[in-house]
Order: C-alpha cells, then sequence, then structure tokens
C-alpha cells in the first residue's frame, strides 16, 4: 500500500514538474486543427486530476466527488481538449492537493487484501474491467504518466525544452 500512496504523490509533482515554467499561452497551445486526439498541456493537466478523483477517490474509495462539477464538464473524458481561460495551473494544483491528500488519507485505512478485491467496474474502459484494484491501479498510474509525457512532447513543440535541456 506505501507504494501506491507513493504513486499518487508522484504523481502530482510530476505534473508539477513537466508544467514548470509553463505559460498559459502554452497550456492553451493546441496543433491548428485543434484536434481532440492532440489535446492542450492545460487540458492535459485537468483531465489527470479528474481521472485520479474519479477513479481512486469516488469508485476505489465510494468517497462523494471532490472536484466542482464544471471540472469533469471541461476535462473528462471525451471533452473538447482546450484549456479555459478561466483555469489556472494554480487552482487545477489547489484541487490536486485535496485530492491527493483525501485519497492518501483514506489508503491509510485498507490492508494490502484490499488491492486483491475487485471495483465496480461500471465507469471503467472495457480493456480495465474485471481486474483487482492493484491492476486498475497499474493502469490508471500508466494512463496518467502517459499523459505527462505528452506535456512534454508540447513542451519540445513549444521549443520550452524537456527535462531540464
Amino acid at each position: 500500500m506505501t507504494v501506491i500512496r507513493s504513486f499518487c504523490f508522484a504523481l502530482e509533482n510530476q505534473i508539477k514538474f513537466v508544467t514548470k515554467d509553463m505559460t498559459h499561452e502554452d497550456l492553451s497551445w493546441r496543433r491548428e486543427d485543434n484536434s481532440p486526439q492532440a489535446p492542450a498541456a492545460g487540458w492535459i493537466v485537468g483531465h489527470v486530476l479528474v481521472s485520479h478523483e474519479q477513479i481512486v477517490n469516488q469508485l476505489f474509495l465510494r468517497n462523494d466527488p471532490l472536484l466542482p462539477e464544471e471540472f469533469y464538464n471541461t476535462f473528462g473524458f471525451a471533452t473538447e481538449g482546450g484549456f479555459p481561460k478561466e483555469y489556472s495551473l494554480n487552482d487545477l494544483f489547489e484541487n490536486f492537493k485535496q485530492v491527493t491528500g483525501k485519497i492518501v488519507e483514506e489508503l491509510m485505512t485498507k490492508d494490502e487484501n484490499w488491492l486483491e478485491e475487485f471495483p465496480d467496474d461500471s465507469m471503467l474502459p472495457p480493456h480495465w474491467k474485471n481486474r483487482n484494484h492493484m491492476k486498475v491501479f497499474v493502469l490508471h498510474f500508466n494512463h496518467v504518466f502517459t499523459h505527462a509525457g505528452q506535456i512534454l512532447e508540447i513542451k519540445r513543440a513549444r521549443e520550452k525544452g524537456a527535462w531540464g535541456f
């Protein structure tokens, strides 16, 4: 369980790291065709936050939603992919602190056996179904850390460098 809790903090820290020194213009930038398959970096941050909150806090831990409804409508699966002007990284990271804090607090009450239990998978993508908590955690962290890599590619496209180069 310690590793899972550590990954929750690592996720938040990795997103902070990859967005370091990005302006709102950088966070809003998208390919010229505004393809939903190429979302803005700011949308990716919001999407990672919403995914973490929905999958871990709501689905696994069965808690009430922690984020405002508009977050789900702006950053949820199959949304437009833009980063609206009314959002800032600071706002998103304040919400990250709240979500991560609640999740880690709840995970402290779980034992290793809980990881072998199966969550309600009605909200999960088809390839995540019929898997225990541990396996879905692995898929979830793979998903969100892959998105962190997308932000690095956007930084490269914006000539902001990545990984300190």
